[in-house]
């Protein structure tokens, strides 16, 4: 896996002064964008750089990797280091990756398998508006500072206001892989497998906020469930 040259860290480190201080505590965010973006640079075939991103970001191991919610600033800096790492090809990779892995834990762990078997068997309308209403009751788990919103008018759309991952992020393409591929997960598992999520607009390239197009996978058109 092609890696850059190691710049150093410019996003948070833990324990050093990024502003002056805040009146109110700083945000908080599930671990799982910091596990799984590990686990993800391992599987993609580099376990040593997968430590050094970690400790890099985090100033956590593998060892110590986090069990509960954790300052969003970790998880920022745990994205924008394999984004400063990797090249842009294998960054969204990784990221993507870790967003599978995202949705994967949430099937197996958090999402009660009464509710994913009223969802599965639910037309996709309803089953869609289940999962969505569902991840705006828990969107401080992963958006953290930002805000999240769906919509179903005029086209259905996921939405993050003030995205975290990419705040003063400034590129020419979508930049939340992570996001997007958590989303995609769960709606073609939830929802319906000829769903899709892709993110259309984002805060990086100048877009008012992140947004995530429900779609047909084999239109590849955006389409309401």
């Amino acid at each position: 896996m092609p890696t850059r040259t190691r710049p150093p860290l410019t996003a948070f480190t833990p324990g050093a002064p990024t502003a002056p201080a805040a009146a109110h505590a700083p945000a908080r965010i599930g671990p799982n964008a910091i596990i799984q973006t590990y686990h993800a640079l391992v599987a993609h075939g580099d376990a040593a750089l997968a430590a050094e991103v970690l400790h890099d970001a985090t100033r956590r191991t593998p060892d110590t990797l986090p069990g509960a919610m954790v300052d969003e600033r970790e998880a920022v800096a745990m994205v924008h280091r394999v984004r400063q790492v990797l090249d842009d090809d294998d960054a969204a990779a990784v990221l993507r990756d870790a967003g599978v892995r995202t949705a994967r834990y949430l099937l197996a762990n958090r999402i009660p398998r009464l509710a994913q078997g009223v969802m599965r068997w639910s037309p996709a309308p309803l089953a869609f508006r289940l999962l969505a209403g569902a991840m705006a009751r828990h969107a401080w788990t992963f958006a953290g500072s930002g805000r999240f919103e769906w919509v179903t008018e005029p086209r259905t759309m996921l939405r993050i206001h003030d995205c975290p991952m990419c705040r003063d992020v400034r590129t020419s393409r979508p930049l939340c892989d992570y996001y997007a591929a958590t989303f995609d997960t769960l709606v073609r598992t939830l929802v319906s497998h000829e769903l899709g999520v892709r993110e259309v607009r984002c805060r990086a390239m100048g877009d008012a906020c992140c947004e995530f197009a429900v779609m047909s996978r084999d239109a590849h058109r955006v389409t309401s469930p």
